[in-house]
């Protein structure tokens, strides 16, 4: 007997409370083993090519049975999982062969109630049915989907295959949509069929696939997504992709694939957050099913803490401490001394330093003196540089000479020669996540770690992410990605409503690693509430709407572990979150911490910084005045204009990073003046609430 699953019986699955979900888990166990138990008391549905069977008194399965086939599509309590049979039709696509679970609800009402007077044009009026039905679209579904408008398809999310409303909307912004490619095997095997279900060989395997808080990101992978796991490249290859389209689930299931089907390979899987690496190692023992199941040659860790190993591995001498600011600034000013440079100040001469001497690793005069500074907003000449590396020089010769703390981007730059030599630490395969936020150093040594060759590097990353590095060429590093470079367009995360708001702070073209400019552009087949935006009169008012929000959630059934509360500053934490958690009774605190589960009990709270590469089904955003966000102490540390726009630039993304980790319900809260970054009209409080 073939067992799978939908990723419509996952969401039902979701839905139900705790006890329930236990109760149902192991009904599916059994069933698994022994399809024809009595106690199920199966039943073919009159009209349908569905069965129901029987949980208990109170709780239905809904399933297709075909055969040696059993899939089960739905669970709920007794009337609506009927009723959710009543409006579903299971079956194959004969055009594409695939399977497909098509909703019939309201086709009647809108082939029936048309509107005399359309709101526009209707978008695929001028392509024949042969066509339509050959990209997947129902038959039930043709007539609705012809006399749609662009206002239209958003009703179609959830109603029609996911693949198909995503061809038609590519169709409706007057893209070429061709026909899906002939598939004469199976038709669970069709791509588009694995999109949405999952067949399970073994009650282990059932048992792990049951237990993922993030389904259709790891089983139901986008055959998108599937294509760039499974492809091999002829060298290094970037994945760009806004927020929320699975860069990262692309980038471990690619590292799992690369591990175990090369067995003799060593893979590393890194990224540039130490947050974001403990929690992609946490999805790696949820995907492998336990932490002794992930492949032997597969290494997570994120790149600084690689850099530390190799680093400390031949300085045995030396203990590596991480210089922050703070200790820069001082050991530069000490470097000055009583010297008088003129318009050389300070503030200057750390930015010179943040943006050139650390940034790009120089270590001697004349690698400075004919360093183009393109994009810095200050010319130099000759004698200017000579008073700058009067101060660069002594403070570099210190770090080398001593066991004085060193930068990030010095230990790491330190790294690469032992790399380059050492063929022990080398990887045959490299999977990188948030690859935007890889400067010189980086790129640096995961070029030294791995061999130039095929499937050697495999990036991942959106330019609108960025904040931490400044955008530069990829190419002069040796990781030319020219001709392998793919996107990402489907948004799994967020809602439509979430990613259409946390669009419209940008505004403008991301640069990405190739020098090309990074489409914004991007599909959610998610819909849910309006993300709710609250102007307060100062921050008692605030502190009460974030309590208000938090008990809301809690009454929706939100588990405290789905809940995060972000914030630019770590004082705003303190100040407004604190006192509205503590307003609601039996929530807890949960700090973002590298080495504390993503499941351990409490509200996450964090600043910005913090949210990278992380999700949650409900995020509150507090504390977006325009003087909080952004941040004044970063743009008072502005030596020039270049300074000004490149802190801005690292702001704006950090916002739209925070703004898009909720997958369901979003709040902003701000005292007084908005953030600039907000489109016109975001003060008008009644335009925005719900």
């Amino acid at each position: 007997m073939r067992f799978s699953f939908a990723d419509t019986f996952q969401s039902s699955l979701d839905r139900l409370d705790k006890q329930d979900q236990s109760i149902v888990k192991v009904a599916v166990f059994d069933l698994q083993q022994n399809p024809i138990t009595p106690g199920f008391n199966l039943e073919k549905l009159k009209g349908r090519n569905l069965w129901s069977g029987r949980v208990n008194q109170d709780l239905r399965l809904i399933m297709h049975r075909d055969g040696d086939l059993l899939i089960v599509l739905y669970v709920g309590h007794h009337d609506a999982a009927y009723g959710w049979a009543d409006n579903h039709e299971f079956r194959s696509n004969q055009k594409i062969n695939s399977m497909q679970l098509v909703s019939l609800e309201h086709i009647t009402e809108r082939v029936v109630h048309q509107e005399v007077v359309h709101r526009g044009p209707m978008c695929f009026q001028q392509h024949t049915d042969d066509y339509l039905l050959a990209l997947g679209l129902p038959q039930e579904w043709l007539l609705p989907v012809k006399q749609a408008t662009k206002e239209d398809l958003g009703s179609l999310i959830g109603t029609i295959p996911d693949e198909v409303v995503e061809r038609l909307i590519d169709l409706a912004e007057g893209n070429l949509v061709p026909v899906p490619r002939p598939h004469d095997g199976d038709p669970l095997d069709h791509p588009d069929s694995l999109r949405h279900f999952i067949t399970v060989e073994a009650k282990n395997d059932l048992a792990r696939a049951l237990e993922y808080p993030w389904a259709k990101w790891t089983v139901f992978l986008h055959p998108e997504q599937r294509d760039l796991v499974e492809s091999s490249f002829a060298g290094p290859a970037k994945v760009s992709g806004s927020a929320g389209t699975g860069k990262t689930v692309v980038a471990l299931h690619r590292a799992f694939r690369l591990a175990t089907q090369n067995p003799s390979s060593n893979v590393l899987l890194t990224t540039y957050s130490r947050t974001l690496a403990a929690r992609i190692e946490q999805m790696a023992t949820v995907l492998a099913g336990g932490l002794d199941e992930i492949p032997k040659n597969l290494t997570i860790t994120n790149i600084h803490r690689l850099a530390v190993q190799i680093w400390s591995a031949h300085n045995p001498g030396r203990s590596f401490k991480a210089a922050d600011n703070t200790e820069v600034s001082a050991e530069l000013e000490a470097a000055i001394g009583l010297r008088i440079l003129g318009p050389l100040d300070l503030g200057f001469i750390v930015a010179e330093w943040n943006h050139i001497i650390d940034y790009w690793g120089i270590t001697d005069w004349e690698s400075y003196r004919d360093f183009s500074r393109t994009g810095r907003g200050t010319l130099l000449g000759r004698r200017q540089r000579e008073e700058l590396w009067s101060v660069f020089g002594p403070v570099l010769g210190k770090i080398s000479e001593s066991s004085s703390a060193m930068t990030w981007s010095q230990v790491t730059f330190a790294a690469t020669p032992f790399a380059t030599k050492d063929q022990s630490e080398r990887f045959q395969h490299i999977v990188v996540d948030e690859s935007q936020d890889f400067g010189p150093a980086e790129l640096s040594l995961i070029r030294a770690l791995a061999e130039p060759g095929p499937d050697d590097l495999f990036l991942c990353g959106d330019a609108g992410q960025r904040i931490y590095r400044r955008p530069f060429s990829w190419n002069g590093l040796g990781i030319p990605i020219q001709g392998r470079s793919k996107h990402l367009s489907s948004n799994y995360r967020n809602t439509e409503q979430i990613q259409r708001f946390a669009r419209s702070i940008l505004g403008r073209p991301a640069i990405g690693g190739d020098e090309e400019e990074e489409s914004r552009d991007g599909v959610s087949l998610l819909t849910g509430a309006l993300p709710m935006v609250k102007l307060c009169k100062d921050e008692s008012d605030e502190v009460l709407h974030l309590a208000a929000w938090l008990q809301d959630m809690m009454r929706l059934g939100y588990a405290q572990s789905e809940i995060a509360v972000f914030t630019r500053r770590t004082r705003t934490l303190a100040t407004i979150c604190d006192p509205a958690l503590r307003m609601v009774e039996g929530l807890n605190r949960r700090d973002l911490q590298d080495s504390r589960p993503s499941s351990e009990d409490g509200v996450s709270f964090g600043t910005m910084h913090r949210a990278k590469g992380l999700e949650f089904k409900a995020v509150a955003v507090v504390g977006c005045s325009d003087n909080q966000v952004p941040d004044q102490d970063m743009l008072a540390s502005a030596c020039d204009e270049a300074d000004t726009h490149e802190i801005l630039e690292q702001e704006i993304n950090l916002l739209h990073v925070a703004l898009t980790r909720p997958r369901e319900r979003l709040l902003v809260t701000c005292t007084g003046k908005p953030s600039r970054f907000f489109p016109e009209g975001f003060d008008d409080q009644e335009r925005h609430v719900v």
